[in-house]
């Protein structure tokens, strides 16, 4: 649905190339591409999320079952892993008014709902009715979002609610949360190291679960979109990849990894397996990432997250946007639901190539990256 437009574009966009011109009286007038681009953006984009906005949030997850799903937040689900998949529907007022890329959450009943995110409602779920609900929307496609390190239940449903409300995403969302975050109380930085492995383990733990996830969605036949951060890549990427030897054909559109922490090694080796999987695999890198610096410490070797060229992926810096000041004040790991990510991944998700969209710019011959995204 949203590569339906990309014929327009191509249209515009050769327009302005430097191609001879043919004569007037020859030449298909340049509005008719134009008017064609309105036409069917006005068709795809029929909820302009201009407005406080209700949305839903599918979740998928092996989290711990811990108090009542229906509160949707930390006490519902936990940092512990489960042996079998828990599914549900969170319904949540998304303000106009807040920032784009963040999000906060009601201090009470009463806060003005134009400036703070709130639950709504609760629907609870099985693998039946995911798919049912899926199947509903036929037609719409669809946007998975896989968190990284350190996230818990709450903030990663709000997140995934504000990337789909600030991409003015039409189709289902869905967010596959796994077990991540850190137990309550510890504080020193001393504990980060230990959090880290604890993370990194549920994560490889998961593996087979996501793997029976994607497995649904790849035999639904629906276009899916797959939006990563960081160690989520440990999850998506390995389940992914053993998940191409028993499909037929790519089921997902944009595969879209921001900050990947995952070895530049066996990436490289997987690259074959991920686009058996996806058509467009597009990688957001930077050198200036401190928390992908520590992954490298911690790992011992080098992460995708730093940028490494790969062939059949655009590689792309976006280390001039979110750059902490002289390496420190900032990881420069969160970029990734930022406005300027946030305005790429829109272009990625109609088809656009990467050379014709916005504030991208080609690197310098022998770069460990194909582009940059200009500041």
């Amino acid at each position: 649905m949203l590569k339906k437009i990309l014929p327009c574009l191509v249209i515009l966009a050769a327009g302005c190339g430097g191609a001879p011109v043919k004569p007037v009286e020859t030449r298909v007038p340049r509005y008719y591409g134009t008017e064609a681009l309105r036409q069917d953006l006005g068709a795809l984009f029929k909820q302009p999320y201009s407005d406080t906005q209700t949305m839903d949030v599918i979740y998928v997850t092996n989290r711990n079952a811990k108090g009542d799903a229906a509160e949707c937040d930390d006490t519902s689900f936990g940092i512990n892993p489960a042996e079998k998949l828990s599914y549900g529907v969170c319904t949540f007022n998304v303000p106009k008014r807040h920032k784009v890329g963040g999000f906060e959450f009601a201090p009470n009943p009463r806060a003005d709902p134009h400036q703070y995110y709130r639950l709504l409602n609760h629907a609870a779920l099985d693998e039946a009715g995911l798919a049912a609900l899926l199947n509903q929307k036929r037609g719409s496609d669809i946007l998975v979002f896989i968190h990284g390190f350190n996230v818990k239940f709450q903030e990663a449903l709000l997140r995934a609610a504000q990337i789909a409300y600030d991409l003015k995403f039409q189709g289902p969302v869905v967010l596959f949360t796994w077990p991540a975050g850190a137990e309550e109380g510890i504080i020193s930085s001393a504990l980060v190291n230990r959090t880290y492995g604890d993370n990194l383990s549920n994560a490889l733990k998961t593996v087979p679960l996501a793997q029976s996830f994607f497995g649904q969605l790849a035999a639904s036949s629906q276009t899916v979109h797959v939006m990563v951060h960081s160690m989520g890549h440990q999850v998506t990427l390995r389940a992914l990849s053993q998940l191409s030897q028993n499909i037929d054909k790519p089921f997902i559109g944009e595969l879209i990894l921001n900050a990947p922490d995952f070895p530049v090694k066996d990436f490289q080796k997987i690259v074959p397996q991920l686009k058996k999987a996806a058509e467009r695999v597009t990688v957001y890198c930077s050198y200036n990432d401190n928390a992908i610096a520590a992954s490298e410490t911690y790992n011992k070797n080098r992460r995708m997250g730093a940028c490494e060229r790969v062939a059949s992926t655009d590689m792309i810096n976006v280390g001039e946007i979110d750059a902490p000041t002289l390496g420190v004040g900032g990881l420069g790991h969160g970029y990734y639901s930022g406005r300027p990510i946030l305005t790429d991944i829109f272009q990625v998700l109609l088809g656009v190539p990467a050379e014709q969209r916005l504030f991208i710019r080609k690197s310098e011959p022998n770069s460990t990256e194909d582009y940059y995204l200009r500041p």
